[in-house]
């Protein structure tokens, strides 16, 4: 079973043939999540990472959760090439992500159309072994979920993401800001950043 689960929108459609999305280049982060796990990915999008994640046997259980409309409305905003300028609706990502996860003959595959901050929120703390996270890319909200997944994630559970940017300028600096903070509350160790634009933190016992 391919993970390109072709989107039915055209837009949608289009724009994964042209835009990069760096999917298969993620999957060398599979080595950091334990067996018989219990995780999430924070941030799906169309889901073109979230079933390569989730077609992994190991994972016990994996919650994908996004806001989808719920963040944009009906369509996402003009962020380029990544949202055909605006022209992709929400409904259109969610939908592929939806076929795409729902095509993997596996349990404990599920989906919950909300902000990470109140999912987080929603769970009994210690409850997750790893998340992987690729929302919102802000430094507020990175720094809000981190201090979330401080208590959410088990002692030496795992904390992956994306968009690691080193420069102060770049758009999505804010991510390794965050990161470096939280490690410095002594919430977090790093135990990788920067390959491929990806890091990882150790929750500290």
């Amino acid at each position: 079973m391919s993970a390109r689960c072709w989107p039915r929108d055209p837009v949608l459609f289009n724009l994964e043939l042209k835009v990069h999305h760096r999917a298969r280049e993620r999957r060398f982060l599979f080595k950091y999540i334990p067996p018989g796990s219990v995780g999430a990915e924070l941030g799906v999008f169309s889901g073109l990472f979230s079933v390569q994640l989730a077609r992994l046997p190991k994972i016990a259980k994996i919650t994908f959760v996004d806001p989808w409309w719920k963040a944009f409305g009906d369509h996402y905003p003009d962020w380029g090439a990544y949202t055909a300028h605006g022209r992709l609706t929400t409904r259109a990502a969610y939908d592929a992500a939806r076929r795409r996860i729902d095509r993997v003959d596996l349990p404990g595959r599920d989906i919950a159309i909300g902000h990470s901050q109140d999912w987080l929120a929603s769970l009994t703390d210690e409850s997750l072994d790893w998340v992987y996270l690729d929302s919102s890319h802000a430094y507020e909200e990175t720094s809000r979920e981190l201090a979330l997944l401080a208590r959410k994630i088990r002692s030496r559970g795992i904390v992956l993401g994306d968009d690691w940017h080193p420069d102060p300028n770049h758009v999505h600096h804010g991510v390794a800001q965050a990161v470096h903070e939280a490690v410095r509350s002594g919430d977090f160790e790093i135990i990788m950043c920067g390959q491929k634009k990806q890091w990882a933190l150790r929750r500290c016992d």
